[in-house]
């Protein structure tokens, strides 16, 4: 059945999981597109100092989350609440790092702390789902939501702060921007998937209410409609501004997607919240 709690009651918890996600998806997105796109150091520190913030942000709103906080009428775990704080420290200290090597040492050092980094902000991932997940039918689930979202919202990110790398960098050339939007599709694709095999196995009454119930409209408007359909869309017109080396309309369009990709994780992850279902 679906949890009565309020939205506005579950928006907090709600931030932390998208911040974590956000800044652990950007890192790994950020590092593709440099091993693959040879962007180079300045990019890929600048953007770890940009998630740095974000975990700053997301810690500060950790340590306001009141006690006794419930999710489908269980508490949340205070032990497993106390380790995704610790974790989420340690992965904004070694974004820090990861931006120091960046810029004094070499490209072998800071690709070896790049993959640290990746992992440090996969264990907080991963204790985000151990926090919030036992409540919501358990870990696992809890992965299933915040992984592809971390993808999807942390690809967006890198795409536009990489759009905007060009005006720093302007013989860069395209290909590692479209890479970036490679990655962006590869992302909907997983989230898309998983959507349809969450519904195809949800029970009977989160299935009605996700489809054609009470929380249908925000699923298909803005899940389905501006997480997918919309994603998609403004994604193939920015790789198309990308391969015609039109750097100013991509970077809007990449605008655009950071919009059209918050408005589909934030609810899709409230959703989760009241019905267990990790769309």
């Amino acid at each position: 059945m679906p949890d009565p709690t309020s939205l506005p009651a579950l928006a907090p918890i709600a931030t932390v999981v998208v911040l974590l996600e956000v800044a652990a998806g950007t890192t790994v997105a950020a590092y593709a597109v440099d091993v693959v796109g040879k962007v180079g150091r300045g990019f890929v520190g600048t953007t770890s100092l940009i998630c740095a913030g974000v975990m700053a942000l997301d810690v500060l709103i950790e340590a306001l989350l009141p006690s006794g906080t419930a999710l489908l009428g269980a508490a949340l775990p205070p032990g497993a609440q106390a380790s995704l704080f610790h974790w989420s420290i340690a992965f904004a200290i070694v974004l820090l790092a990861y931006a120091f090597f960046c810029s004094v040492m070499t490209d072998v050092a800071r690709r070896v702390v790049g993959v640290i980094t990746i992992g440090f902000g996969a264990m907080a991932i991963a204790k985000a789902a151990a926090a919030f997940g036992p409540s919501l039918g358990g870990v696992g689930t809890a992965v299933v939501a915040f992984v592809p979202a971390a993808l999807v919202s942390g690809s967006a990110l890198a795409g536009m702060l990489l759009g905007h790398w060009y005006l720093v960098a302007p013989n860069l050339s395209f290909r590692p921007l479209r890479r970036a939007i490679d990655i962006v599709f590869a992302a909907v694709a997983i989230q898309a998937a998983v959507i349809v095999l969450v519904i195809l196995t949800a029970g009977s009454t989160v299935r009605g209410e996700l489809l054609w119930s009470g929380d249908a409209v925000p699923f298909w408007l803005l899940v389905v409609g501006s997480g997918i359909v919309f994603t998609t869309g403004v994604a193939l017109l920015t790789r198309h501004f990308a391969r015609i080396r039109a750097n100013q309309p991509a970077t809007a369009m990449l605008y655009v997607l950071i919009i059209s990709v918050v408005m589909g994780v934030v609810p899709a992850h409230l959703l989760f919240f009241v019905t267990g279902a990790p769309i």
